[in-house]
């Protein structure tokens, strides 16, 4: 499966209350997985929702963009 495909379907299953496909989402966007680079900005909004519903290495991220 592409980079494209798999965002897609992590999209699909955090748009039908998966936190863990949010929090997916926002690591890739963080590290680069989806683009030629990181997108802090995207990695920010998912990181927030999956934060905001639980998730502790999406918290994690949200503290280490606050220091970008």
């Amino acid at each position: 499966m592409d980079k494209k495909q798999k965002l897609l379907d992590l999209i699909d299953k955090a748009g039908k209350g998966s936190i863990e496909a949010a929090e997916e989402i926002a690591v890739g966007y963080f590290k680069g997985s989806f683009e030629e680079k990181p997108n802090f900005i995207k990695a920010k909004k998912w990181a927030s929702y999956a934060a905001k519903h639980g998730s502790e290495k999406a918290a994690e991220i949200l503290a280490r963009l606050g220091n970008q």
